[in-house]
Formats: structure tokens, C-alpha cells, sequence
């Protein structure tokens, strides 16, 4: 099916999260650092965190609708979802996931209904196209993390959690080259969250590999104008 990004979607999550001065956005490609930032910034500023990759691989799953989230409903609703991703061009997979980030900003949406207007949230991760989240939060309420230097493959094998992902895909057919489709794609969104940050305002933090953890939050926290 094509895909395409809903403007509508889009502007209706505009104007419930633009006007939210406690809402902020931490981006980034896989191994960069986010969550473990994003845990350091919640216990530091009291802040809370929304996993997104835990929503849009859970919670997500039983509230998309294919009338207000048919993207993401053609992806659950396929008989392997990830190697029907897989299957793609590197052109289609890009679009599915721009078509895909105004619905979760639409659940997510909803889900801050349920918060006080003033609660202060933190939003790990979860999307390929910062420029779209650029549409419906200020770019100052974003971050950008990145580690140059390191290769998709050393990312995704410097941990058990992350290797497990190898073992997933060898349960495919025709294993190396989802393993090979599966670097490429990973290594593209990284390339591609890095330059839409840049054309977007987004402030890019790049970690050092002798920077510790607690060092790059600090300097997210001074970005995002955090205080205690």
C-alpha cells in the first residue's frame, strides 16, 4: 500500500502538544544513548518518561484503528510484521515510518489528556523523522543524541538485549540478508534523523566515547533549559 503523511493528523496533535511547555522529545538512532539519558534527566528533574518504542511495540498495538491509523494498522495486521518491513525498499520503508509518527503522535496525544496540563514529560525515542515531530513540538523542546564512529553492527551486538535482534531475524527466510537489509535500514535512520535535526533546529549532542552517561544528560538538561 503507499504510504503518506496525514497533515490533518498532524495539525490536531499541533495544537494539543505545541502549547505544552513541560513536554519535551529526546531523539536519536539506536545505541545513542537515549533512554539511559532519559532515565539520568527523571530521577535528576523529577521528570517523567514516556518510552515510545515501548508503546508503539505495546500499548499501541490494540488502539490503532484502520480508519485514523492505517498505516500502522497494515503493519500489525500483516502476517510478520517484520519481514513484511523488511521487504521493502529502503524508499517504502522511509515512507512507511513518516506515515506511520503522525499516528503515534495521535495516541500519544490521548494519552496526555489523562495528565495534568502543567505534568512535565520526557519522550524517549520511538521515530525515524524528527523533522515531522518538529511540525507538532518546538524544536527547543528537542534533542538529538548521537555517537559517531560506531557502525550499525557494533551497535547492535555490543549487548544481549540488542543481539537478540539477530536471533529474531535468523527466524526468517533467507536470514543474512534480512541481517544485511536490517543494518542498512538501521544505519539510513540514523543518517536521516541526523540531517532532518540539522535542517530542523533540532540541537544535536554528540557523545564522545570517553563522555559517560551522566555527562551527555547534563548537557541535554542544559539544552532543554531544565532546572531542578
Amino acid at each position: 500500500m503507499p504510504f503518506s503523511v496525514n497533515a490533518s493528523l498532524l495539525a490536531h496533535s499541533r495544537a494539543a502538544l505545541w502549547q505544552r511547555e513541560g513536554l519535551f522529545w529526546i531523539v536519536g538512532g539506536a545505541g545513542s544513548g537515549k533512554t539511559t539519558v532519559c532515565e539520568i534527566l527523571s530521577a535528576r528533574f523529577g521528570i517523567l518518561v514516556y518510552d515510545m518504542d515501548a508503546h508503539v511495540y505495546g500499548s499501541f498495538h490494540a488502539r490503532f484503528t484502520p480508519e485514523r491509523h492505517p498505516v500502522n494498522t497494515a503493519w500489525t495486521t500483516s502476517p510478520d510484521g517484520l519481514a513484511w518491513l523488511l521487504g521493502m525498499s529502503w524508499a517504502e520503508f522511509d515512507a512507511f515510518n513518516r506515515g506511520a509518527l503522525p499516528e503515534y503522535v495521535d495516541l500519544l496525544r490521548e494519552d496526555l489528556l489523562a495528565m495534568a496540563p502543567g505534568a512535565r514529560l520526557l519522550v524517549d525515542g520511538g521515530i525515524c523523522n524528527p523533522s515531522l515531530v518538529a511540525q507538532v513540538l518546538p524544536a527547543r523542546r528537542i534533542v538529538c543524541l548521537s555517537r559517531p564512529g560506531r557502525s550499525s553492527e557494533e551497535v547492535w551486538t555490543e549487548t544481549a538485549e540488542r543481539a537478540s535482534m539477530k536471533d529474531e531475524l535468523r527466524q526468517l527466510p533467507n536470514p543474512e540478508d534480512a541481517w544485511s537489509t536490517f543494518l542498512e535500514f538501521d544505519g539510513l535512520i540514523t543518517s536521516t534523523i541526523l540531517r532532518e535535526c540539522e535542517a530542523s533546529g533540532i540541537t544535536v549532542c554528540a557523545r564522545g566515547e570517553t563522555e559517560s552517561a551522566e555527562e551527555a544528560a547534563a548537557r541535554v538538561a542544559e539544552a532543554l533549559e531544565f532546572v531542578p
